[in-house]
């Protein structure tokens, strides 16, 4: 039983995350021109992943069944967000607080800059290797 992302081809994990990221079911057809796929590509990867109890047919579409773990990813709503977006907005929050401080108290000192400092620098690295992963994960 296939239960990491890994144990996947790169075709059937772009189906897969895009079928993840649907509302609605989908349709060979429909797939294979969201994705520039040929149709009878879809079909096989679509029947694979169908085996794989992965995914399932439900109506006039294919829907996910199974959530399978990507590693470096969580999974909101039906939206794949890398985590490193995630430590970035943290490290953004605590940037903006002490900016807050050091606005309100109206002093300056080594310790409150050098923080400022460390975690700009980090919501900034964070930032930018979560797009960069967001970008690898559109471009399987």
């Amino acid at each position: 039983m296939v239960t990491q992302a890994e144990d996947l081809s790169r075709t059937a994990l772009r189906i897969y995350v895009y079928l993840l990221e649907s509302k609605d079911p989908k349709g060979v057809r429909d797939i294979a021109r969201a994705l520039n796929m040929p149709v009878s590509s879809v079909h096989y990867h679509l029947k694979r992943l169908e085996d794989l109890e992965i995914i399932g047919r439900r109506g006039d579409g294919y829907v996910v069944t199974k959530t399978i773990h990507l590693e470096g990813y969580v999974l909101l709503g039906r939206r794949l967000i890398p985590r490193l977006l995630i430590y970035s907005l943290f490290f953004l929050g605590v940037s903006l607080s002490q900016t807050y401080m050091i606005l309100i108290n109206k002093t300056v000192t080594s310790d409150k800059l050098l923080l400022l400092t460390l975690c700009l620098t980090a919501f900034i690295l964070f930032l930018l290797e979560g797009l960069n992963m967001r970008s690898k994960l559109k471009s399987l």
